[in-house]
This record gives structure tokens, C-alpha cells and sequence, in this order.
């Protein structure tokens, strides 16, 4: 078990209203960052579980390793550790030998609690994500910036997936939802406080991501599937070594889960989205849009020439 310390120096809203300032802030900690203002240290963790088997975190995640802007710490679920070297570029390295969500309750509980504390955005992939750094940093950076308490990236159109509603959408920035799932949420530290509880409400972990709306409050603007990041699940959907070791029934499990919580059994809905509009994407709208924009501009400069007080200037007065 390896431990460390993580403190080191044109688009369209549509359906969602409140989100231009968080659009606009999104614009400026950009520009904050390319004008290299340094803003903070990193305070972004990605934490997923590791087997023998996994690769991707290396192949995928750090493929970009000096860019990163997160941590990784992995959690090992396997008896024995066949390989130790392979973990030696995460920053730490849980030996807790458990399912995806127990290992994290036990990591945030009672190993490092104090992270809670100490980052501010926790993104929980699954070993089968294949997603890479700068996808990951873009992730983290949308989600500070739109001020989500969950959110992930679309599913490419190759992945293997549960609910059509995380597939990437072409035309659209991003998408605000009813409920992420629990393949690879992006927490806020305030979000994964409210929800740590629900972690291990059940063995499986089927439904507990609907907990979790009902433990937010089904916000219809904070929960957001951003189709600007694509990440590909590569293993087909309960065909993982979850499945064969869990032995219970996840429907059941789920089913047991909502009503212990009171919660829906399912909230896949979406509010409104931030659409782009340009001469690629939604190119009718755009048009529409350029086409108001021109008629906007010469009812401008109608009002402004003034035509009718121009006529009345020039005609004689009485009694001249």
C-alpha cells in the first residue's frame, strides 16, 4: 500500500434557464488559464477501482501524463497484486480488496477522509473507461465552470451502453439531466458529501445512482452529460467480473435500494441542453439565426437614419 499527500504547488441555450453566467464563466477561467494565471493547485482526483486485468488507466487516462490536471489514486480489488510496478506513476494506491463503491465509502471514510476536504471535484471511472487526459482535464475544467454536481462524459458511438440518453449527441454541447449513472460520475465535493452515504446501500450498486437525484433534490440544471468530452465503455454492460462475483440479484437490488430511499426508480430525462449553432451543426437554426441577426441590423439602421424626421426637416413650414 502506497500512500502520498495530494497539495502540490456560438452556442444556443435551449430548455435550461440560469446558465449564460455559468457559460461566461466557463469563457473566463479559460482565458484565466491561457493567460497562465496560476488559479489553484490541483484539486481534481480521478479514483477507480484496478485489477490485475486493467490497463487502461495507463494506455488511456495517463497517456498524457505531464499535462494531467488531476490526481489518480487507485483502489485493487483483487487478492493478490500481480504486478506492483504498473501502479507506480498514480499518486496512491489502495490495496482494499471490495466492489467499486464499498472501497470508495471505505477509502473517503476511513482511509482519507480528509479529502473531502482537501479536492474539490472526485471522478469515479470504472476500470473499463477508455477515456484520455485531456479529455479528463477538459472534464473537470466544464464541470467547475457550469457548477455541476454531477456530471460525465458522452458515450462514444462504439460503446457498449445501458441508456441511450448518455450517447454523444452531435449537435449539442452539453445536457442537463435527471440522473448520471454510476459507471463514471464526476462528483462537486458538496454533491459527494450529500451522497457518500447511499454507497453502499447495496451490493451491486444497481439504483444507487437514482438515490442520488433524490438525495440533490432532482436538480434539473446541475446534473449535466457533456457531449463536448466522449469517453468509450469497452466491456459489454453486466459482462463484467462484478457480475459473477456480487451473487445477488442487481434488479432486486435495485428495486430494494429506491424504497429504502424513496427514491424514483429512474430519472433519465432531459431538461434542456446547450446547443452549438454554426454552418456545421444545426445549420436550419443557425440560418434562422443569421437571418433575425440581418433583420435586427436594418431595423437598426432604419431607426437610426431616422427617414420620417429626415422628410419632416425638409418640408416648408407654415406661413414661410
Amino acid at each position: 500500500m502506497r500512500r502520498g499527500h495530494p497539495e502540490r504547488g456560438g452556442l444556443l441555450l435551449r430548455g435550461t434557464p440560469g446558465v449564460t453566467s455559468s457559460f461566461s464563466g466557463f469563457i473566463g477561467y479559460l482565458v484565466a488559464r491561457l493567460l497562465k494565471f496560476e488559479l489553484m493547485a490541483t484539486r481534481n482526483i480521478v479514483i477507480a477501482p484496478c485489477g490485475n486485468k486493467s490497463y487502461l488507466f495507463q494506455e488511456s487516462w495517463l497517456r498524457e501524463k505531464d499535462k494531467k490536471d488531476f490526481d489518480v489514486c487507485l483502489l485493487f480489488y483483487h487478492e493478490t497484486i500481480n504486478n506492483p510496478a504498473l501502479y507506480e506513476k498514480v499518486e496512491f494506491f489502495y490495496h482494499l480488496k471490495g466492489f467499486k463503491y464499498f472501497m470508495l465509502n471505505e477509502l473517503l471514510t476511513n482511509v482519507r477522509p480528509e479529502w473531502l476536504n482537501t479536492y474539490d471535484y472526485f471522478y469515479f471511472l470504472d476500470d473499463d473507461i477508455e477515456i484520455d487526459t485531456f479529455q479528463i482535464n477538459a472534464l473537470f475544467a466544464l464541470s467547475r465552470a457550469f457548477g455541476s454536481a454531477i456530471s460525465c462524459a458522452s458515450l462514444s458511438k462504439d460503446s457498449f451502453c445501458s441508456w441511450p440518453i448518455f450517447r454523444q449527441q452531435p449537435n449539442s454541447f452539453c445536457r442537463f439531466v435527471g440522473q448520471i449513472e454510476v459507471m463514471a460520475p464526476l462528483f462537486s465535493r458538496e454533491a459527494l458529501k450529500t451522497c457518500l452515504p447511499s454507497f453502499t446501500g447495496n451490493r451491486s450498486s444497481w439504483g444507487i445512482d437514482s438515490v442520488w437525484s433524490k438525495m440533490l433534490g432532482y436538480p434539473k440544471d446541475r446534473l449535466i452529460v457533456f457531449d463536448e468530452v466522449v469517453m468509450k465503455h469497452t466491456l459489454p454492460v453486466g459482462g463484467g467480473e462484478l457480475y459473477r462475483k456480487i451473487q445477488v440479484d442487481p434488479h432486486k437490488d435495485w428495486e430494494e435500494v429506491v424504497t429504502k430511499f424513496g427514491a424514483r426508480k429512474q430519472n433519465y430525462e432531459e431538461y434542456g441542453r446547450l446547443q452549438r449553432v454554426n454552418a456545421k451543426h444545426s445549420r436550419m437554426l443557425f440560418l434562422i439565426v443569421k437571418v433575425r441577426g440581418f433583420w435586427t441590423r436594418v431595423e437598426r439602421a432604419w431607426r437610426d437614419y431616422d427617414f420620417w424626421s429626415r422628410v419632416r426637416r425638409r418640408l416648408p413650414r407654415a406661413g414661410s
